[in-house]
Parts: C-alpha cells; sequence; structure tokens
C-alpha cells in the first residue's frame, strides 16, 4: 500500500466532503431528510471504527453513538479527517489486523486495506447522498476525484 496515495486519498476526501456540506447547509431540508442523517451517521462511525482498527485499536460498533446535530455531525468527520492524516502520518500500513468477521469468518487484513477501505467506504455513501439530492430536487457538487485533481488538489 503506497501511503502517498493513501495521502492524496485522504485530501480529496477532506475537499469532496467540504464541497457536500456546503450543499447540505445551503438547503436545509436536506439535512432534515433522514435518509441523507443515517448514512452521515454511518460514514462517521465507520471512518471512526475502521481507523481505530487500523491503529491496532479494538472497536466497539455498540459503543458507537449517532449525532443528533448536523454541528456534531460536521464535527465528528472533522475530527475524522484530523485522526486520518495523523494515523497516516504514523501507521504501519503492513501490519496486520484481525478482524472478527468477513465473507467466510475472522481473517486478517493489512492496516493499509483498512485505511483505504475506511476512505472508499465514504466516497460510496457520499454517491448515495448525492442521488438523494437529485430525488429531493437540489444540483448534487460535482467531486469526481479528477475535478479535485484538475483544480489544483484544493
Amino acid at each position: 500500500m503506497d501511503v502517498q496515495q493513501l495521502k492524496d486519498l485522504a485530501l480529496y476526501q477532506v475537499w469532496a466532503d467540504g464541497e457536500h456540506w456546503k450543499a447540505l447547509h445551503a438547503n436545509a431540508a436536506l439535512l432534515d431528510d433522514s435518509e441523507i442523517r443515517k448514512r452521515l451517521n454511518h460514514m462517521v462511525m465507520a471512518y471512526e471504527m475502521l481507523q481505530t482498527l487500523a491503529r491496532g485499536g479494538s472497536a466497539d460498533p455498540t459503543g458507537m453513538k449517532e449525532r443528533d446535530s448536523a454541528e456534531e455531525l460536521e464535527a465528528a468527520m472533522g475530527q475524522a479527517h484530523e485522526r486520518m492524516a495523523e494515523t497516516l502520518a504514523s501507521a504501519d500500513l503492513e501490519k496486520m489486523i484481525a478482524l472478527p468477521r468477513g465473507p467466510k469468518g475472522p481473517f486478517e487484513a493489512p492496516a493499509g486495506i483498512l485505511l483505504l477501505q475506511a476512505l472508499m467506504h465514504s466516497h460510496h455513501h457520499r454517491s448515495q447522498n448525492a442521488s438523494r439530492m437529485r430525488q429531493l430536487g437540489v444540483t448534487p457538487p460535482m467531486t469526481d476525484f479528477v475535478l479535485w485533481y484538475a483544480l489544483g488538489r484544493p
């Protein structure tokens, strides 16, 4: 796993999430939508849990809590982004991490794969939220990775 590629994906994610938050704040009805709120909570909790696992910690999903307000959600995601940057600066990406369940039972994966999953998982749910924005009559922001690159990696 290439740490620089993970750092680039993490920087991209900060930008893409920021673009989505701008759209969410500009359209209050989006933040009241239960599907979007549920996904935002899920995104934050999965992002936190995968990072914890990659650092060698244990993540107890029963201890994860949903954030009630948009402000709490946005702040939690911001903190998770900061922790991702710290984790990428210090993590042993090749360290094997035991995971309790998978498609064939318990398995191990390198920490770098867990961090890649954290980044890709959020990308998936941002896309779902963009689709939901369209259903609610709002044009979502364009947040393709190549656009981020073309804009000079803001």
